[in-house]
């Protein structure tokens, strides 16, 4: 590697893009000999590392996140009365009951580990019908973890296409030829992120129940592989963050404010529900660790 300010032999990189992920399409990674060389050449390799910094934090906002959505769905295990898991190709079916209208903590069910294999096969089964509750879970998220980076924050709405995995849920007494038939696609709901760089980026905290991964994508590449076709409403700015999420405030009297306003809570809203009680065990969890989230996000 050459020094991006004499082009000498160089070894060091800048400290502020370091591990930032590398996209198709962007320049080569800077290298210099020495402190002098990166300074002199600041005022070229601002502006990249400025994106490269917005986008690092963006990649680590979204890995905490979807590792929270999935930890809370664990504990607030609910909509599913889940009996058998069967599988077949691609497919992942989990036979039970799907019931309604229900809340945390009264409906508490544990979650059925010990009926899948793999990783893969658990997250599919946690991210089920959980797409709303996701970019919910991640506006709220984009407000406190993200504030300034985001420009412009886009709920879409839109069938899938080219998924690796096909996961659902059927009662018991359904026949296998009814399953076979249920070949439509899903309606599925992620955010659009357009960061302060211009860079566009989906997220999506339940791709895993159409075995995918990655909970953020660069939008072009996203729509490209995912996107058959947008609903009509799909790319409105999405909603007004509620203020359900304590990224900073991990105290007693917080989550004792929080329980309250849960017990209390006339349950109009499943949203309402939903962000209280993952704010809640969020909250546990950070009083537990004696740290918050945000400073979670600065640890190496």
């Amino acid at each position: 590697m050459e020094c991006a300010n004499c082009q000498q032999p160089a070894t060091l990189t800048c400290g502020g893009c370091r591990g930032s992920p590398v996209l198709d399409g962007d320049a080569p990674i800077v290298h210099y000999c020495n402190a002098t060389c990166q300074k002199a050449d600041w005022a070229k390799h601002k502006s990249q590392c400025r994106r490269l910094q917005d986008r690092l934090t963006l990649y680590r906002v979204t890995d905490i996140a979807q590792k929270l959505f999935l930890l809370h769905r664990e504990v607030t295990w609910s909509q599913f009365d889940v009996q058998r898991v069967e599988k077949s190709g691609d497919s992942l079916y989990l036979r039970g009951e799907i019931q309604e209208h229900v809340t945390w903590p009264e409906d508490y069910k544990v979650f059925p580990s010990h009926m899948f294999s793999t990783l893969e096969g658990r997250n599919a089964a946690l991210t089920l019908m959980a797409c709303i509750d996701a970019w919910q879970f991640m506006n709220e998220f984009v407000a406190g973890m993200l504030k300034g980076l985001v420009n412009k924050c886009e709920h879409i709405q839109f069938k899938t296409k080219n998924d690796r995995k096909r996961t659902r849920c059927y009662p018991l007494s359904t026949p296998q030829e009814d399953i076979d038939m249920d070949t439509d696609g899903i309606r599925h709901e992620v955010l659009k992120l357009t960061l302060r760089s211009r860079e566009q980026f989906a997220v999506d905290l339940a791709s895993a129940q159409y075995g995918y991964s990655e909970p953020v994508i660069r939008w072009k590449e996203y729509k490209e592989l995912r996107v058959l076709f947008e609903y009509l409403g799909s790319g409105l700015s999405a909603p007004k963050a509620l203020g359900r999420l304590d990224v900073d405030d991990y105290s007693v009297e917080r989550m004792l404010f929080f329980w309250d306003k849960l017990q209390k809570s006339k349950k109009t809203s499943q949203a309402m529900d939903y962000l209280e009680a993952i704010n809640l065990l969020m909250l546990e969890w950070q009083a537990d660790e004696k740290l918050s989230i945000r400073k979670l996000l600065k640890l190496p």
